[in-house]
């Protein structure tokens, strides 16, 4: 498998780990704004949010460890679009 082809593969995983993140983190927001007591869970609903956002946390992590280049394994840039290595140039698209 070649580089572009690896780097396709991590642009998915990327954006999935995202959208996963915010689907944790939208709903903590929401029970942390609107002091919303939950009445189904028996742990209090701070420690929810606080549970919430860090399973968020670790997903955003995993998006940023799927920004790597492949070849030099260093950031390959910033941003949603990526056309080449910021480090080493190598073209990812």
């Amino acid at each position: 498998m070649d580089i572009v082809e690896k780097f396709k593969i991590q642009h998915k995983k990327r954006t999935i780990y995202l959208l996963i993140a915010i689907l944790f983190l939208i709903p903590a927001l929401v029970i942390s704004y609107k002091d919303i007591v939950l009445s189904f869970s028996p742990i209090r609903s701070d420690y929810v949010v606080l549970i919430m956002k860090s399973i968020s946390l670790i997903f955003c992590f995993l998006a940023y460890y799927q920004s790597f280049c492949p070849s030099c394994k260093k950031l390959a840039g910033s941003g949603w679009i990526i056309n080449k290595c910021k480090k080493c140039g190598v073209k990812l698209t």
